[in-house]
């Protein structure tokens, strides 16, 4: 079974594995206390994937270009599966719809933000529902939607892809910029500028990871391998640290008027 279909508002994503059924049902509690439907899109699991697909889709050149380290096939299937839950919002000519993984704790109604979300004076492609607290990011600028809430623009894009929301533009934008990869989804999405993207962090986050299930994701070997790549990883953190700093402050002018 690939997707359970419900299209309704808020349209609602949820990338799960075929595998994981205590993460559906999970993933469906927190859903279910604000009583929102969602769409399951079935993951792609990179162990599985054949030699074709799987060179039509990473690219070791890129790779080597963009990234420290090669990807695990777990990373791979990852990008894939965001990829799937994006050609949704596309095939559906959503005007926008939120991407949900399966660990999360959902802290407010979905259907609160859709409405204030649907009422903003501007465009935009990507809205962050999330960021680690171990890492937050500075806000440079803030719209507000309510007496709480606020969208902020910061100074980097928070790493991780547990909620977002995400438009059909920013759909459009991404799937046509993305196929073949060389990184990691959350660590492409950094990268804003090469996908020409519009992202903003609503805050406080009404969405925080679950920590409830140990990763899906099957990750590099970290002791040999951080030495291994430690300066090519500092190399490329300063290379987009300084494309970040240059390009953060264009989206600011583009968007001063608002924020």
């Amino acid at each position: 079974m690939d997707v359970c279909i419900i299209v309704t508002k808020p349209n609602i994503f949820l990338i799960n594995l075929d595998s994981c059924t205590d993460r559906l049902a999970e993933s469906t509690s927190q859903f279910d206390k604000f009583s929102l439907p969602f769409e399951r899109v079935s993951a792609v699991k990179g162990a599985e994937l054949n030699a074709d697909v799987l060179d039509a889709s990473y690219c070791k050149k890129k790779n080597a270009k963009q990234y420290f380290r090669p990807l695990t096939l777990g990373e791979i299937g990852c990008y894939l599966s965001h990829m799937k839950a994006l050609s949704r919002i596309v095939e559906l000519k959503l005007p926008y719809a939120f991407i949900f993984e399966d660990d999360f704790q959902l802290h407010d109604d979905l259907a609160q933000i859709d409405q204030m979300i649907a009422s903003l004076p501007f465009e935009w492609d990507m809205i962050k529902l999330f960021q680690s607290q171990k890492n937050k990011r500075t806000p440079i600028a803030s719209f507000p939607l309510n007496k709480s809430l606020s969208l902020f623009m910061q100074n980097k894009v928070p790493a991780g892809t547990v909620a977002q929301l995400v438009s059909l533009k920013g759909a459009e934008k991404i799937l046509s910029k993305s196929i073949p990869f060389g990184r990691p989804i959350d660590i492409d999405y950094q990268h804003f500028w090469e996908k020409e993207l519009s992202v903003f962090v609503m805050s406080p986050c009404p969405v925080s990871h679950g920590e409830k299930f140990a990763s899906t994701i099957d990750r590099a070997p970290s002791v040999t391998g951080a030495k291994r790549y430690f300066l090519r990883k500092q190399l490329l953190q300063i290379n987009k640290f300084i494309k970040n700093k240059f390009y953060r402050s264009l989206v600011l002018k583009r968007y001063h008027h608002h924020f």
